[in-house]
């Protein structure tokens, strides 16, 4: 009984767990799109585009239990989005037919953020699954219209086909400074220090500013963002905690 009760206090205070803080960087590439509800459907067609968009920059893993663990990321998003839109301006009647004269509007949009994810993530095995928050600073905002009209040089509509292209660019794209959105991802980890990733990003917030401007019905601006890409470890802690 001696022997015993001198090993037990010994066993209770030496069980350890081992815990590894891990710092490191990531790249992704891959697409995003910017959709919008702003247009009558009545008169009017509209479609999305993927276009390319990527991340980068650093993370920091903190590990709560054995295969269990908290992370942050400070990084660099770039999102883009490519928008169609085709708009029935003009009627006419040739020979008892009605005919219809489009516009159509090819519109590209590009927004930089500082993005701040935070999430919980899970490992079992090679793979390791993490699902979190996202908020976002936009730095840069662009945009730009290709317009192309049924009408002549002198700028009347036309039925003999002609057309009339018109570009419009700003640096000013009408978004709000922030974006709250969720993030999951899934990794392969090759290594102890290198992983391939897999995210995927679904904005929650409503990006247009003054979505309810002059009292109409609200403008929608949303994103979502896929990419695919690398993490390193840089730098692992690790560090020994006692259990009672």
């Amino acid at each position: 009984m001696k022997k015993l009760s001198t090993f037990l206090p010994f066993l209770v205070f030496n069980v350890t767990v081992i815990a590894q803080s891990s710092f490191g960087f990531k790249i992704n590439g891959g697409v995003s799109r910017i959709s919008s509800n702003e247009y009558d459907h009545t008169y009017s067609s509209q479609k999305t585009y993927f276009m390319p968009s990527g991340q980068a920059g650093v993370f920091y893993n903190q590990p709560i239990r054995t295969h269990e663990f908290f992370g942050v990321e400070l990084l660099y998003s770039q999102i883009q989005g490519k928008e169609k839109q085709v708009d029935t301006v003009e009627w006419f009647g040739n020979n008892g037919n009605t005919h219809a004269l489009f516009t159509t509007n090819t519109i590209t949009r590009n927004i930089s953020y500082l993005s701040l994810p935070v999430y919980y993530g899970v490992t079992i095995k090679k793979f390791t699954v993490k699902v979190g928050l996202q908020i976002s600073v936009a730095l840069a905002r662009s945009g730009k219209a290709v317009v192309q009209s049924p009408a002549d040089s002198m700028g009347y509509f036309s039925i003999s086909g002609a057309t009339t292209t018109n570009t419009y660019k700003t640096n000013k794209l009408y978004v709000k400074d922030g974006a709250f959105g969720q993030t999951a991802s899934i990794t392969y980890n090759l290594s102890p220090k290198f992983a391939l990733e897999a995210n995927y990003y679904y904005e929650l917030s409503n990006l247009y500013r003054n979505a309810k401007l002059n009292g109409s019905s609200e403008t929608v601006w949303k994103f979502q963002q896929i990419t695919l890409g690398l993490r390193y470890s840089f730098l692992t802690l690790k560090k020994k905690e006692a259990t009672q």
